[in-house]
């Protein structure tokens, strides 16, 4: 089997599309009103923090291995999905160049979508069948795009 991937440690002052993902994920998990802003600041700080509490995780407010895989347990997404973590998955293939553009990022998992995640998938060499689940994650947030 091949190494996975490793999770990006996120911390207060990270910036970018992973903390654009790391917000949409937190929404999804029950932080609703935080900012999806790529900015990863106070707010997002005690919303990891409420996370780690509720995940039974060490509570730093910083997002590594642990907290990544807590995050994506429940956030499977595929054809026919809605919410915030569609979101989160449409930035990803997003920053990735599978997806349109920020417009489409709208939390609804159509055609596009899966179009999308299936091309990643191929090129991550993964299981390409369209869903979005902890593995694909954890390829989507750890890679660098290209």
């Amino acid at each position: 089997m091949t190494a996975q991937t490793p999770w990006p440690v996120l911390r207060r002052g990270s910036t970018g599309p992973n903390v654009t993902t790391l917000q949409y994920l937190l929404r999804g998990a029950g932080n609703g009103t935080l900012a999806a802003d790529g900015e990863f600041g106070p707010a997002t700080e005690t919303a990891v923090r409420e996370f780690q509490t509720r995940a039974r995780l060490t509570v730093d407010g910083i997002v590594g291995e642990l907290t990544w895989t807590k995050l994506v347990e429940g956030a499977t997404v595929r054809l026919g999905s809605t919410g915030e973590f569609v979101k989160a998955a449409q930035n990803e293939l997003l920053k990735h160049g599978y997806f349109g553009s920020s417009a489409a990022v709208d939390g609804i998992f159509g055609n596009a979508t899966d179009e999308a995640a299936h091309a990643f998938q191929e090129k991550a060499e993964i299981t390409s069948d369209g869903i979005v689940g902890p593995r694909t994650w954890r390829e989507l947030i750890g890679r660098n795009p290209v």
